[in-house]
């Protein structure tokens, strides 16, 4: 199916590159009712955004056909359907790697906070979604998502997650473990060879002196 007739509201082509390597990306800003409530301020060029839209980011446009997109827009209608499901997993993750959380972020040592009491705890001023970005890799024709978090214990780096389907497969401080989709997928061995047979074929480009021009 093509992207473009998916029903998928907002739906645009945005370049990233430039006018003379230009590359287009197919994105569009939806609200996703589950994380309504949740920390949704944020800046973008300057600006405070704080309309509660969350930023979907699909493969690159140039040259695709409409069939590559299958897996991705499988995705989105699950994610619609079985947010509320999704979300609560990823909260559950966050509550099972407390004590992870405790020694990459700055937690205040004094503050009376267990795995038991995070389990009433109130997430919702503290993270929210920025963005879901739709991996090219995909398991049963959905793909995987990458969401990335605005998060207040650490707003440089924020909270990054990966997703298939209402299960959690990553959950990591700013960017997140692509072998694991691999290992998730089935595809680890074959992706391993190739990275191998990559690095062995690698040559470094031979840098000349500063004053050698030719």
């Amino acid at each position: 199916m093509d992207i473009f007739e998916s029903g998928i509201p907002n739906i645009r082509i945005r370049n990233i590159g430039t006018k003379r390597n230009p590359l287009e990306v197919v994105e569009a800003r939806i609200v996703l009712e589950a994380w309504d409530g949740y920390l949704y301020k944020h800046r973008e060029n300057g600006k405070e955004i704080t309309d509660g839209k969350v930023r979907l980011n699909f493969d690159c446009y140039n040259g695709n056909n409409p069939e590559d997109y299958q897996a991705e827009i499988n995705a989105y209608h699950n994610l619609l359907k079985n947010q509320y499901e999704i979300r609560d997993s990823i909260i559950r993750s966050l509550i099972e790697k407390f004590d992870w959380l405790k020694q990459t972020y700055e937690w205040d040592q004094d503050e009376d906070i267990t795995p038991e009491t995070l389990i009433d705890f109130n997430f919702k001023p503290f993270i929210g979604p920025l963005s879901v970005s739709f991996n090219e890799e995909s398991k049963n024709d959905i793909a995987y998502l990458e969401w990335h978090f605005q998060c207040e214990w650490d707003p440089e780096h924020g909270l990054a997650v990966i997703t298939h389907q209402e299960r959690v497969i990553d959950l990591d401080r700013g960017e997140t473990d692509v072998w694991k989709i691999y290992e998730d997928n089935g595809t680890l061995a074959e992706k391993q060879k190739e990275y191998d047979e990559r690095a062995k074929n690698f040559k470094p480009k031979e840098i000349k002196p500063w004053w050698k021009f030719w």
